[in-house]
């Protein structure tokens, strides 16, 4: 394999992309802003054998090879020869906080069959990571390196790959979007920091496949609304408070755009069941996820939140305010025009796939998603071979969310069977 010439291909730094660059200001120690993708394997994980693979897909991938460092005005990746330490995974997942001058934004850790990469999403959104890690898996077990072919580690990478794709397909013509009302948030008491609780549910993919087809809906939309209905329930049944219940699904973009970046690419779908107004059944709640969903997936209303998110970046009394002043403000900012509008956050990263050889030796892949102070709990799921992984990230000790959930499933004859960190 002949590595490109990285010099001819990128510069010694580049800037985050238009979603990026909130992530570093609101970094604290329980929001890191990483989200963990891991692989579960049928033999135990060799750290030298993943150093190996990791120095040969890293030319590859240059644009991961950086260092998040501060700017005058913003953060900026920088390129670094260092390579990603692999570290024994000996703490809770996405909790590592790093306060140094040049942070890595990719950490690798195995423990037992386990290897797990964390990205933080000032670098790169869920599909970024997800083919980030099938190289190195492929890499790691000496397969061909092929991998999906657009990323065939034989193949020079192009511009478009790390491009900005929102500043790309930005059209300043859009109207603003409207306003989001704030959201219902559980009333649990939050865990301290440096703890980030896991509940995986392993499910046959066939069966719940097959049930969210017979209600007429998509697996993320079926997930989705299921999601919503256990919120709504428990508004109910605890005598809460009636507030708006909204879940935030990221949608993934290149499926609408013809870019091959892997930076962040991805919006926010907003689904909403206001629980002031009375009691919805499934099939309702249903019925109104898919119609918000076809309904938001266009171009047209997709460019209202590009103009809103590059607008904030552009407008000069943002741009010019110093950074250290920003680290100050922005996770206010970011709260109250985001997270305060979310209940929580149902993330679908699709499914992983690995080619032959390779997919032999990897049993499972599961998504964490990343901590958020504005939302204490969120989910996220994956497939992989004939199995969906559904994983609730927790920062509280409460457990009634994923109980509810699971039990809901089960009571539709879906079999699950539950992983916990704790």
């Amino acid at each position: 394999m002949i590595p490109p010439n990285k010099a001819q291909i990128m510069e010694n730094w580049y800037r985050l992309d238009n979603t990026g660059k909130a992530y570093p200001l609101i970094r604290s120690n329980q929001q890191t802003t990483l989200f963990r993708l891991t692989a579960i394997l049928t033999e135990q994980v060799n750290p030298a054998r993943v150093k190996e693979a990791l120095k040969k897909i890293l030319p590859r991938f240059p644009y991961f090879q950086v260092v998040l460092k501060p700017g005058v005005f913003w953060y900026y990746f920088e390129k670094t020869n260092r390579l990603t330490p692999i570290q024994k995974d000996n703490h809770y997942p996405c909790t590592q906080y790093e306060k140094r001058w040049a942070v890595s934004p990719i950490h690798i850790y195995y423990k037992d069959n386990r290897l797990s990469l964390e990205v933080t999403h000032a670098l790169s959104d869920g599909y970024g990571g997800m083919v980030f890690l099938k190289a190195l898996l492929n890499s790691y077990f000496g397969e061909n390196p092929n991998i999906e072919n657009e990323y065939n580690l034989l193949k020079t990478p192009g511009e478009e790959e790390w491009e900005d794709a929102f500043n790309k397909y930005f059209d300043p013509s859009a109207p603003l979007p409207k306003k989001r009302s704030t959201a219902f948030h559980l009333p649990f008491p939050r865990i301290p920091p440096g703890i980030y609780y896991s509940t995986t549910g392993i499910i046959p993919l066939k069966d719940i496949l097959t049930r969210a087809k017979a209600d007429g809906g998509s697996l993320t939309q079926w997930l989705t609304a299921k999601y919503m209905a256990v919120l709504t329930e428990m508004i109910q049944d605890n005598n809460w408070k009636p507030a708006p219940v909204v879940i935030n699904v990221p949608l993934d973009l290149r499926r609408l755009y013809p870019s091959k970046t892997l930076r962040n690419f991805f919006i926010s779908l907003t689904p909403t069941i206001d629980s002031h107004v009375g009691h919805f059944s499934f099939s309702e709640i249903l019925s109104h996820v898919k119609n918000f969903m076809s309904l938001q997936i266009d171009r047209r209303y997709i460019g209202q939140q590009f103009k809103r998110n590059i607008n904030l970046e552009r407008a000069m009394s943002i741009r010019l305010v110093p950074l250290f002043v920003k680290r100050i403000f922005f996770p206010f900012f970011f709260y109250h025009l985001g997270e305060r509008s979310y209940s929580s956050g149902f993330s679908n990263l699709g499914s992983f796939n690995l080619p032959p050889g390779t997919a032999e030796k990897v049993k499972e892949v599961h998504i964490l998603v990343p901590p958020s102070q504005g939302t204490l709990i969120k989910v996220g799921c994956i497939s992989y071979g004939s199995q969906l992984f559904i994983t609730f990230g927790s920062l509280t000790e409460n457990r009634e969310v994923e109980q509810r959930f699971f039990s809901q499933l089960r009571k539709e004859g879906i079999p699950v069977r539950i992983e916990v960190n704790y």
